[in-house]
């Protein structure tokens, strides 16, 4: 019998593959069982009744955690399952799943990373159904929606003079049907299966006030949709500065922008510009240009516009970043700060996207890096770390969190929204207050949306063991199409109880209403719930 010799770059390869699995697995690994009984208590009356609808509702659900932290791996895997028993004579009992899977491999100092992630849940598919709707009372109202994920990020070295970073990113969505489907047009819904190829770079000079500076920067986006024409947008801006005094430069910048979608939307739109720049420090900077465009719309169009582009940052804690320009819909603003003291910190966006509304949380609705525990990826259960420096416990993880839309479908809009958050946080005491605006344009259908939203809640520690919390949230959403205006309020208060290490009880109370120009969408909801946490 003879033995095949094996080629040489195999017996190098076998203890490269040892010592990296070695690295990779040589971490800490927490498998967190528990369960949580929820029981409920509600009340609902819809406009068409004037009596109310009285309910009750037991909630088991059975939850595992797997959270893998290491020096170059992260990996959470949450599930849940929520196993809902009625004693209500109009909803049927329900068993549900909650999947959330987040991974992260990196190396060679962050500047290789890999991303997967892939979720099950049920989502809100159109607003006019009520901005609350939960799976308690309203799981009607919801779909079944799954995803998965990954992305590529490469960048160089962050010391280096010439910066450069490249994001390949694919994501694909499906979301099947409400229980309710209704015939009327104004919930025209299908079940859609949608893809996201993406891919971002960037290169240029790492500092913009010291010398010459020059930056490239574009990004290329397919989406695929099942019911629908797909979405192909790209874009590509270059700018280069150079220095003219002490503190002056001479900037120089080019833009072109495409979407493709069908005839009558499909859009090009490419701009050239010069002016002056005065730089400030090391870090801000003011530049006003004068530019000349060509938009391409249904009509061939030219003409001129001044734009403004600056960032003023005094201090390594507060920044404001301003940019006034073009683009093929007419004016356009971007607006992003940050002001961060040890107690009380503040954020400010606004912009502007043309996206499949099913994608724009990843992107419009990005809350950064916060500090999660383990098993939890929720913005509520995550916090800002309190400075660069913090230590993570044992059990937390950094991960980039997303609020999650109100509305979720397949149209594609132009969204022009912005948001404002305020959090004081010391000893005890947690308030916050969140205040946004979007207004959505299907691009398609000619329908055009408005949303305004503030909450305010609050967290008070009342001792080691006890902690009262209170939220007030505010919707008002008008739908051009129907002539409707809903303004819909959710008040809640709670107390918790911590028994021991491993186990919490709480009381909380809720009330919802909706109140809308037609009258036949008015709601009125009170709850109260009971709810205890053991883990294992």
């Amino acid at each position: 019998m003879v033995v095949p010799k094996l080629p040489r770059v195999v017996w190098l390869l076998v203890p490269l593959c040892l010592i990296s699995s070695n690295m990779l697995l040589a971490g800490d690994l927490q498998i967190k069982p528990g369960i949580v009984v929820d029981m409920y208590g509600y009340q609902i009356k819809q406009a068409q009744s004037s009596e109310w609808d009285e309910g009750a509702a037991l909630a088991a659900t059975p939850n595992i955690a797997f959270l893998f932290d290491s020096k170059y791996l992260v990996s959470v895997l949450d599930w849940k399952q929520k196993n809902v028993f009625y004693d209500d004579a109009q909803r049927s009992d329900k068993t549900l799943d909650y999947i959330d899977f987040n991974s992260r491999l990196s190396a060679w100092d962050d500047r290789v990373a890999l991303s997967l992630n892939a979720g099950e849940g049920y989502r809100l598919r159109n607003t006019q159904r009520g901005v609350f709707a939960d799976e308690i009372t309203g799981f009607s109202q919801l779909s079944k929606t799954r995803y998965m994920g990954t992305s590529l990020a490469l960048s160089t070295a962050r010391h280096r003079a010439t910066q450069g970073a490249v994001n390949f990113t694919a994501r694909k969505i499906n979301s099947e049907l409400p229980v309710i489907n209704d015939d009327d047009p104004q919930f025209n819904e299908a079940t859609f299966d949608n893809a996201l190829y993406e891919m971002n770079f960037a290169l240029g000079t790492a500092q913009r006030t010291v010398g010459v500076f020059w930056q490239i920067s574009g990004r290329y986006a397919e989406n695929v949709r099942e019911n629908a024409i797909d979405l192909t947008s790209e874009n590509i801006e270059a700018v280069l500065a150079l220095p003219l005094l002490e503190q002056w430069a001479w900037v120089s910048k080019a833009r072109y922008e495409s979407n493709e979608l069908y005839a009558n939307a499909d859009n090009e739109f490419g701009s050239v510009g010069t002016g002056l720049e005065y730089r400030i420090g090391k870090t801000s900077y003011i530049n006003l240009t004068y530019n000349v465009f060509r938009r391409d719309q249904l009509l061939l169009e030219d003409g001129d516009y001044w734009a403004l582009d600056m960032l003023l940052a005094p201090t390594r804690r507060s920044s404001i970043k301003v940019s006034l320009d073009q683009r093929y819909y007419g004016r356009s603003v971007e607006v992003s700060g940050r002001y961060r003291l040890r107690h009380v910190s503040a954020q400010l966006t606004y912009n502007e996207r043309l996206r499949v509304m099913n994608g724009l949380e990843t992107e419009v609705n990005n809350l950064g890096v916060l500090v999660c525990p383990g098993g939890s990826s929720a913005a509520a259960d995550c916090f800002l770390p309190p400075s660069a420096n913090y230590e993570l416990l044992p059990g937390e993880y950094l991960q980039n969190v997303y609020a999650n839309e109100i509305e979720f479908n397949e149209s594609v809009v132009l969204r022009k929204s912005g948001l404002f958050n305020l959090v004081y946080d010391k000893n005890r005491l947690v308030y916050g207050l969140s205040l946004s605006r979007s207004e959505d344009e299907y691009v398609e259908t000619n329908r055009f949306n408005i949303t305004d939203n503030v909450t305010v809640f609050g967290k008070w520690r009342l001792s080691p063991t006890m902690q009262l919390s209170t939220e007030y949230s505010w919707y008002e959403l008008q739908f051009s199409t129907e002539q409707r205006t809903d303004r819909s309020i959710r008040i809640k208060a709670g107390i918790s109880f911590e028994i021991n290490s491993r186990s919490d009880i709480s009381l909380n109370a809720q009330r919802v209403s909706r109140d809308s120009n037609l009258q036949e969408f008015d709601l009125e909801e009170n709850r109260a719930w009971v709810t205890y946490a053991y883990n294992f």
